[in-house]
């Protein structure tokens, strides 16, 4: 038996939506995507997170939580009860710059679940019940996510790269400010906040039989502009600082290093994905390969971006036993200097890895309609991916060195060191206690 041949991978671009728009100024963008029988539908409300009034940072976050407890018209468990009779999941999350609202529903109850989705949105029923009880499980998680060294690690580390603003803080408030909402605080804030206009409703499925723009009308045509929109707070770099977080009785220190960076729009954002792929962002990346696998210091290490809107943050993020802290930081500032350039192999294995994943991460409607999401949240153009992946493969050794270089010095890091401060050598940090 001749082994059979292997052929090159055929060419792959990102679906282009069919776009329509209804007369409040909601656009729909339909995808196509023949097989795909539960459809994913996102609605992205153009909603920055400094709309949210001073000292009740995570109002944002809980009134998206609420949406789908109750609406004027089907309070209370009626609602739930009437999204499961149509085999329906609702979600919502928040970023900082829109709100987005997801639904998750089979192509032939997509008219019915739409309905109860514009409920959700535009007349929610905000009982004091509910709130209250969203509020409580708000508190709860923040105090399990601050009980982590890596989210307080990541957390600081924001806080660093970015210049005092709502930006820098987490995007679901605090302690503090979560104690402080009220209902009538979240009634107000969807209220004045929750606008068709500039907003983007992405439904990605096989839309045979389906019309997303008919139904779209009948479910949200009615829905008015509220006032006007406030505008994003943009990105800025901070201050750089180093700091250790003591955590008493911590088994681990959990290390973070980082710089402000660059969006999506930037022309060097394809070089500095391969370059940040090379250096850390995957498995046998040089951080990994020494960090890891000849120093035995840590699991794993990973260096990533974060692009928003506009500016972005740049990390890098690993943990290791408490004494082993020092040595570890030391290597991975030296490593970080990239003083041997980047081989073709090196590059070559990188490109491949970021190009290779993307037909089959965007295999499924769920993960275009979240891509698409990003795209409308970002306000990318719409063959965006295709173009990156294009642009992906015009890197070259030089043109990753020269963005890494120019983006990343090691000596103008911010580095956050979460641990017991009473268990590790002085590293020459300001200590927060």
């Amino acid at each position: 038996m001749n082994r059979p041949e292997v052929l090159p991978a055929r060419p792959w671009t990102f679906p282009i939506p069919q776009i329509t728009q209804l007369d409040n100024g909601l656009a729909i963008w339909a995808y196509d995507l023949p097989g795909q029988f539960i459809l994913a539908s996102t609605l992205v409300l153009e909603l920055p997170i400094n709309a949210e009034p001073e000292g009740l940072d995570g109002v944002a976050t809980i009134a998206v939580r609420c949406l789908d407890e109750g609406t004027l018209t089907h309070p209370g468990t009626q609602f739930a009860a009437a999204l499961e009779g149509v085999g329906a999941e609702f979600a919502g999350l928040v970023g900082l710059s829109t709100t987005q609202c997801l639904l998750d529903v089979p192509c032939d109850s997509f008219p019915e679940a739409l309905s109860l989705f514009a409920e959700a949105v535009t007349t929610p029923a905000f009982d004091d019940s509910d709130v209250e009880r969203i509020r409580a499980n708000r508190r709860s998680e923040i105090d399990q996510q601050e009980s982590r060294g890596s989210y307080v690690a990541s957390t600081a580390l924001r806080a660093a790269l970015l210049a005092d603003s709502r930006l820098a803080h987490p995007v679901g408030g605090n302690s503090t400010t979560v104690a402080a909402i009220r209902p009538t605080d979240v009634a107000q804030f969807q209220a004045t906040h929750y606008r068709p206009e500039q907003a983007v409703l992405i439904v990605a499925g096989d839309l045979t039989g389906v019309d997303p723009a008919k139904d779209a009308a009948a479910a949200f045509g009615d829905w008015n502009p509220a006032n006007q929109p406030v505008q994003p707070i943009q990105a800025s770099p901070g201050t750089r600082r180093r700091r250790l977080i003591h955590r008493e009785g911590a088994v681990q220190a959990d290390i973070r290093l980082g710089w402000f960076g660059i969006d999506r729009r930037d022309p060097r954002w394809s070089d500095l994905q391969v370059a940040l792929t090379v250096m850390g962002g995957s498995f046998n990346s040089r951080l990994n390969t020494v960090l890891r696998e000849e120093r035995g210091y840590t699991y794993g290490v990973h260096m990533s971006a974060h692009p928003y809107r506009t500016g972005g943050l740049i990390e890098v993020a690993t943990s290791t036993r408490t004494e082993a802290a020092p040595d570890l930081i030391d290597e991975a500032l030296d490593l970080l200097q990239a003083s041997e350039p980047f081989t073709e192999e090196e590059v070559r294995a990188a490109v491949g890895y970021l190009t290779g994943s993307a037909p089959l991460a965007f295999g499924t409607a769920d993960a275009v309609a979240s891509q698409a999401a990003s795209i409308a949240a970002s306000h990318l153009d719409l063959d965006h991916v295709t173009n990156s992946l294009a642009a992906l493969g015009r890197v070259t050794p030089e043109s990753a060195i020269a963005a890494y270089r120019a983006l990343i010095d090691p000596d103008q890091a911010s580095l956050i060191v979460v641990a017991d401060a009473d268990q590790i050598a002085d590293i020459g940090y300001e200590i927060s206690r």
